[in-house]
């Protein structure tokens, strides 16, 4: 068995397209969009084995090694035959990442996959003595149901309402598809940006408060993700309201961002949003929706941090499934760093007890304006 870096585009993405278990961070042109990507492909005889990592380096010192691991792009075999190899391939691209200096590396397994998949990174993982953190993304399992059968059995009674409410008063969806369209749009897309955050209390948070770098960057994921990427966009009187951006590859439709106007919340424009989006999603056969992602578990003993959120996932059905974070350090000084990370995600989590002002101040801090700040790191 052997580690070696990709330099082939289209080696890495033929893994990619024919794996089942493959989202679409795994693919070259998303995760190598990033800041020093490392993809590392193990291999033995016809089985391969993927690592979309990235480097990263903290105070000069420390050099980490991580996956997309809030995007489910994991370890990634190249078929259910390779699933055996991964513990191997771990213990591979380990000593590789030793021998290149890597202090610590961080990476999820997205447990709505196979359990023999997850279960060997979870295996391998809980023998190397690595932190486990669990979040939890909120997803409708489409399989074979059509959008009739979804609405009738997971949207409750008020969100059908909103629903039809939206459609009464005039609400429209439109998908923002080309670069015309998103110019044409643009100047509604940044005011939902910027009444969303200030109701969120994360003002002046960094790309979605600057206009001309939040137009930039979303021409570039167009461009560099093309139909993987979709803009769809609520329309009252001519203005756009609310828009959803989602990624649509493989067996799964994953949202990346949902922003909303907050004058118009009465028209119920983000309901319209994610009904018109289940529905094409029961018509595209795609398997499973994701919302979003929590840090805390509603039937937990521990409270949420966005608790009015959370009530939205919820009332559309969405199930709770864990997904699990491991941080692991490789040398004594990652050791510790693994500590860092760990206690960071305790404190985040135990502070959903405080009253709402402490917390919103909180949140302020964890959102930094700032692109480099430290707190990026500790996200990881």
């Amino acid at each position: 068995m052997r580690v070696r870096v990709a330099n082939d585009r289209d080696e890495w993405n033929s893994i990619v397209d024919r794996s089942p278990f493959s989202v679409l961070h795994h693919r070259y042109e998303s995760f190598y969009y990033h800041r020093n990507p490392l993809p590392l492909i193990v291999e033995e005889k016809n089985h391969k084995i993927l690592f979309p990592m990235r480097l990263e380096q903290l105070f000069r010192s420390f050099k980490l090694a991580i996956s997309p691991v809030h995007s489910y792009a994991s370890v990634l075999p190249d078929s259910e035959n390779s699933v055996h190899m991964i513990p191997n391939a771990l213990d591979v691209a380990k000593n590789f990442l030793k021998d290149i200096g890597v202090h610590y590396i961080a990476l999820s397994a997205p447990t709505f996959h196979s359990k023999l998949y997850i279960n060997s990174i979870d295996y391998w993982f809980k023998k190397e003595n690595a932190s486990i953190q669990t979040i939890y993304a909120h997803m409708i399992f489409i399989g074979s149901k059509t959008y009739s059968e979804i609405s009738k059995t997971k949207f409750t009674k008020g969100a059908r309402y909103n629903i039809r409410k939206a459609e009464r008063d005039g609400v429209k969806i439109t998908e923002i598809k080309t670069e015309q369209d998103i110019r044409k749009w643009m100047d509604d897309i940044y005011q939902c940006n910027l009444s969303a955050l200030k109701r969120q209390g994360r003002e002046g948070a960094f790309p979605d408060s600057c206009k001309e770098v939040y137009l930039s960057e979303l021409l570039k994921d167009k461009k560099r993700l093309g139909d993987y990427y979709r803009i769809y966009g609520a329309v009252y009187h001519n203005r756009l309201i609310a828009y959803i951006i989602l990624h649509e590859y493989n067996k799964a439709m994953l949202t990346t961002k949902i922003m909303s106007h907050t004058n118009f919340l009465a028209k119920y424009p983000n309901d319209a949003l994610i009904a018109h989006i289940i529905k094409k999603a029961c018509e595209k056969n795609f398997e499973i929706f994701e919302y979003g992602l929590e840090r805390t578990k509603i039937a937990g003993k521990i409270p949420s941090l966005y608790p009015g959120l959370e009530k939205y996932f919820l009332k559309f059905g969405c199930e709770e499934v864990p997904v699990l974070i491991y941080r692991l350090g490789l040398t004594r000084s990652g050791k510790l760093l693994q500590n860092l990370f760990s206690g960071k995600e305790y404190l985040m989590t135990r502070y959903a007890y405080l009253p709402s002002p402490i917390r919103s101040l909180f949140l302020r801090i964890y959102a930094p304006k700032r692109r480099n700040s430290i707190f990026n790191f500790l996200n990881t």
